[in-house]
């Protein structure tokens, strides 16, 4: 054998303690089930989200029957939504669904998986695939916890994301308005007032179509948006700006 290779192996022998999951590098080697639970739920507490999570993997693994594993995964699901790992927080709520759908914290899960989805939704210029997904999560955490917390929660986060879809469409009907295609922006807005009516997006449609429609020059086709938003939204600033445009027209 080589200098150099002798030298080689020799660093790789040095190297072998560190490796981990090496005896003196482990340090849940000989811990049990309980020791692994409380420090898990310590370190949550603490806001020490990745030592939380080490410990309860480890009590997962080594440990499956142990009775409070309920409990445990649980808390290995929150300490991934606390650290903003929303993808995994959504497996292991779901996994804990899949394995204690009669636990008293099932709900607690499914609006976990409501959560995380709503965390994950972007900026209503981006895709909405997310928001489109949590919206509906959130409408069956609503339909099957009838009554809980929980569900009132989930009614909440749902109708967080019907407003941003509406956003969405008025933002493509914009797109459209600002380049004085108004014939296609016309339509978008059109999408709002019919799909999300109950969002302060839709007087503000209506509006736009009104305005859109005196643009083209089809007065009576505005005229009838402006009667529209008088009649649907007569409070909303929108109806206040179609009036003032009405009397100065």
């Amino acid at each position: 054998m080589s200098s150099s290779a002798r030298r080689f192996a020799t660093l790789a022998f040095l190297a072998l303690p560190l490796l981990p999951g090496c005896g003196a590098s482990n340090p849940y080697q000989g811990m049990e089930a309980e020791q692994l639970f409380l420090l898990g739920r310590q370190k949550y507490e603490e806001r020490d989200w990745n030592d939380a999570i080490h410990a309860l993997e480890r009590l997962m693994v080594s440990f499956g029957t142990y009775e409070r594993t309920p409990e445990a995964r649980m808390l290995l699901a929150q300490s991934y939504f606390a650290k903003k790992d929303y993808l995994t927080a959504r497996s292991e709520y779901q996994r804990f669904l899949d394995r204690f759908p009669g636990h008293d914290s099932a709900a607690a899960a499914a609006l976990g998986i409501c959560s995380c989805l709503v965390e994950l939704s972007p900026d209503p210029q981006r895709d909405q695939g997310y928001t489109n997904e949590a919206m509906g999560l959130c409408r069956n955490v609503v339909v099957d916890y009838a009554g809980t917390a929980q569900a009132e929660e989930a009614a909440r986060k749902s109708n967080d994301m019907r407003v941003k879809l509406a956003e969405k469409e008025f933002r493509n009907a914009d797109f459209y308005f600002r380049r004085k295609l108004y014939d296609s922006a016309i339509i978008y807005y059109e999408f709002v007032v019919s799909l999300y009516p109950d969002t302060d997006w839709a007087p503000m449609a209506l509006l736009q179509i009104f305005q859109s429609n005196k643009a083209i020059g089809y007065e009576d086709l505005a005229e009838d948006a402006r009667k529209r938003l008088l009649e649907l939204y007569p409070d909303s600033p929108a109806a206040a700006q179609a009036r003032a445009d009405g009397a100065g027209s």
